[in-house]
């Protein structure tokens, strides 16, 4: 799959050995001043070693190995700093001095030494090379992790408690530890900031529950798009988010935080792409852009029977504010609609052309006719307005950042199986669903919004489970010893739901590829995550509840 992130495991192995050898300063003009800069160099530590942090330690590892790669002299370098880097007597804090100060207690000169090179061709932290000034991102990388070794090797040979030991540089050359510790290396904040700039804008940072980091695509201006995403920090909506970053595409979230938690989006936070608004849909707002993804409204039956009449506003005032913006700008927008549209079909499998058997008065119409509203609405836009609509049929979607409390049947019965509680199931098990992984729920949406097919398509896996069965597969996979439950059913739920996903093949070329399997072991995986950070998490019921905050 196009989006697919790779794992990448970080060393804190050569970032532990580097930092405990080495010290960042600030500039020292004068000897007398030398206590105004220590208290600079710490606070010029901190702010890197803050930058280090944001980005996952990659740029502070970037930062330490240019000692060995570096060159005194830079274009961006305004004022040199010289710092010797020597333990102090009693806790081996690093402190500052001029090279004047270089003096034993014993009043005998020391001899300034610098880290695998002689003095005649020093080398400084934080100096740009002449020769690398236009080296690729892979080369970039290469030449840290050569360097990260280096120092590794070196480090790594060191005994700190016996002040007579020497060390071995990467070339074999013997050197005195007593000498290493004095190195006196050039310090440019200028530099080390703009290659953690620069970092950040090629990728995402990792986090608690996204640890994977996302490259994002260079897009030229001319085919890079602003794009709004409307409940983009909600569990689908981030999903998409990834796909639209990694693309390269500007990206714009609209949240009003109900359902969504900003802990989904903190991964792009810091990338110069991303952006988010806290806002609610049912109020306009004016924005530039030239996509529209309409995905805000809560979409499970507690969360969306909670607040009803929120709920339909979501759907009609928010669906016709975002249609006003998109005929003000002449961005093409997408709704995700719903299978529920369908009601309790007596067709089935459903296609798009059966019209539904809705309870228009029960408590899932809230949610079922706010959808078929906006349906219409939609193309009352485009027949009117000549506004470029495109609307998904989404059927139940289950995958990582799913809200623990959403009481679907995924999240709740994995939550039960992981925790040891019991499986309920409301009926007799009997009724059907078809479950879709999210990331070929988002290559679906991302196919419909750039294709030239604008009527009603079904996104969803035609592959079909009994409720009942579906929470027994949960119990096996989890090697669960939970019981299976059953309570009384719902009212107006679905006795079966299946999508007929014909026409998402021959319109836009989609079907799910990620079998149902291999999505629960990723899900199970996400909240077991969870469950660890949080230690305990109540499921939700069928009956309307507040969504919890988990950020």
């Amino acid at each position: 799959m196009s989006f697919r992130r790779q794992m990448i495991h970080r060393s804190s192995a050569s970032r532990t050995a580097i930092n405990s050898r080495l010290q960042l300063s600030k500039g020292i003009k004068h000897r007398n001043d030398s206590r105004k800069c220590i208290s600079s160099s710490i606070r010029q530590y901190c702010i890197i070693l803050a930058l280090g942090v944001v980005i996952g330690g990659v740029s502070n590892s970037y930062y330490m190995a240019q000692t060995l790669d570096a060159k005194p002299e830079s274009s961006l370098r305004k004022n040199k700093t010289i710092v010797d880097v020597q333990p102090d007597e009693d806790n081996h804090n690093a402190v500052s001095h001029t090279s004047d100060d270089l003096k034993r207690a014993d009043g005998s000169e020391n001899e300034v030494k610098y880290i695998g090179e002689a003095t005649d061709n020093k080398k400084y932290i934080g100096e740009e090379s002449k020769d690398n000034k236009n080296d690729t991102p892979n080369e970039i990388n290469d030449e840290i992790n050569s360097d990260l070794k280096n120092v590794k090797n070196v480090t790594n040979r060191v005994d700190v408690d016996n002040p007579d030991a020497s060390a071995e540089d990467v070339n074999g050359t013997k050197i005195n530890i007593d000498d290493m510790t004095k190195a006196q290396v050039e310090v440019s904040a200028e530099e080390e900031l703009i290659v953690g700039f620069q970092l950040l804008r090629t990728q995402s940072i990792p986090t608690t529950l996204t640890p994977d980091i996302m490259k994002t695509n260079f897009l030229s201006d001319h085919l890079k798009k602003r794009i709004l995403v409307t409940g983009g920090a909600g569990f689908v909506g981030s999903h998409l988010v990834d796909k639209l970053m990694m693309e390269g595409h500007e990206v714009i979230v609209l949240d009003n935080f109900f359902t969504g938690q900003k802990r989904n989006i903190e991964h792009w936070i810091y990338h110069p792409n991303f952006s988010y608004i806290v806002h609610d849909v049912i109020n306009p707002i004016l924005l530039e852009v030239d996509q529209i993804y309409h995905l805000a409204c809560p979409a499970s039956p507690p969360h969306y029977q909670y607040n009803p009449i929120k709920t339909v506003k979501t759907s009609t005032q928010g669906t016709l504010n975002m249609l006003g913006l998109a005929k003000r700008v002449n961005a093409r927008m997408l709704l995700a609609s719903t299978s529920e549209i369908y009601g309790d079909p007596l067709q089935h499998p459903q296609s798009e052309t059966y019209w539904g058997n809705v309870n228009t008065i029960g408590p899932r119409s809230c949610y079922d006719e706010g959808k078929r509203v906006a349906e219409t609405m939609m193309y009352a836009f485009q027949g009117q307005e000549d506004v470029d609509v495109r609307v998904a049929r989404i059927f139940n979607t289950f995958g990582p950042r799913m809200h623990p409390n959403d009481g679907r049947v995924v999240s709740n019965f994995i939550i039960q199986a992981l925790q040891g509680l019991e499986l309920t199931v409301y009926g007799d098990g009997k009724q059907s669903r078809s479950f879709q992984y999210v990331a070929d729920l988002v290559e679906g949406l991302y196919s419909l919004m750039n294709g030239n097919y604008s009527l009603p398509i079904n996104l969803g896996n035609p592959e079909e489970y009994t409720v009942e069965r579906f929470a027994n597969h949960i119990r096996n996979i989890t090697k669960s010893k939970s019981e299976v439950k059953f309570l009384e059913a719902s009212r107006d739920d679905p006795h079966q739901r299946k999508p007929d996903i014909s026409t998402a093949k021959e319109k836009i070329q989609w079907e799910p590829r990620v079998s149902v399997d291999t999505g629960l072991e990723l899900t199970i995986e996400y909240f077991q995550t969870v469950l660890k950070e949080q230690g305990k998490i109540v499921p939700t019921g069928s009956s309307a509840s507040k969504p919890k905050n988990f950020s």
